[in-house]
């Protein structure tokens, strides 16, 4: 197990690197991304729960103050984002299009699934389960909270849910932050997410996963344990990855800290960072 809270001077001159949060399922990555960055002297400005010890999950009692949260989010400007939970397509019966004989076709899922996002306990429980294009409705929850994580929404009639992302929303008036981790399942595996986050966020650096992931600490572990994410890297990491190589090199000390059985990656400028070397971000399997 990576350690995670390298210890990182930080000098009073210097100005606090700034951070959000969104959890969507189990805060354990979050909380231990939070401990690190917070040790390192940075500012937690999440609307509503920065002041928290810990980072809430937005499912049942916190759905109320979460979407209050959300809400929020798109006026909020931040140097680094991190949205944790579930992703994956619009709904579990979307994966039924891609099959065939009952062998799923996963480089045609990646690389045509039109709608995917991030997703918490509720909807998970609710349409992700049992919902289709065909019955969107099927049990609908009022807990339920949706992020899309491509350009386009899912339209009706295939979808008749909330699906704002505020990290998008926000790029209309806020600068470009300098990296968002994306701590879920396959959070990069799909070409329509790896082309909208790559498209808000041309110049920032994205990590996330290639694969199904057991927990999201496995992300916050492997970044961690990487020797290139000093301090120099939080605040400033066009310096570090600018240089030749280096892009390279931190994919090498990610997936050094990353368990065999996944894959993780991540996207500058939108050029996207994998063991088997570099591609472009909108790259097709």
């Amino acid at each position: 197990m990576a350690e995670v809270g390298r210890g990182v001077r930080n000098t009073i001159a210097k100005p606090p690197i700034t951070f959000a949060m969104i959890e969507l399922a189990d805060s354990a990555d979050c909380n231990a991304r939070k401990s690190q960055w917070l040790g390192y002297g940075f500012k937690d400005v999440t609307p509503k729960f920065a002041s928290r010890s810990t980072v809430p999950s937005l499912n049942g009692s916190m759905v109320p103050q979460g979407r209050d949260m959300l809400h929020d989010m798109v006026m909020t400007d931040a140097d680094w984002y991190m949205v944790s939970g579930h992703q994956g397509a619009l709904y579990s019966s979307d994966y039924a299009i891609y099959t065939t004989d009952g062998v799923l076709d996963v480089p045609r899922l990646y690389n045509d699934e039109e709608y995917c996002g991030f997703f918490n306990e509720a909807y998970h429980e609710g349409r992700w389960d049992h919902a289709s294009r065909a019955d969107p409705n099927s049990h609908a929850n009022a807990n339920e909270i949706y992020l899309r994580a491509t350009v386009d929404e899912a339209p009706a009639p295939i979808a008749n849910h909330k699906q704002d992302n505020p990290l998008f929303d926000l790029t209309a008036w806020a600068p470009e932050p300098k990296g968002i981790i994306l701590s879920a399942c396959n959070t990069l595996a799909y070409t329509k997410t790896r082309i909208a986050w790559s498209g808000y966020f041309p110049n920032a650096v994205i990590f996330g996963t290639m694969a199904r992931i057991v927990s999201g600490t496995w992300v916050t572990n492997a970044i961690a344990s990487a020797s290139m994410t000093n301090e120099q890297f939080w605040r400033d990491p066009k310096s570090v990855l600018d240089k030749p190589g280096a892009c390279e090199e931190l994919e090498k000390q990610l997936t050094a800290g990353f368990p065999k059985s996944s894959k993780i990656g991540f996207i500058y400028k939108k050029t996207i960072y994998l063991p088997e070397g570099p591609d472009r971000a909108d790259f097709r399997y």
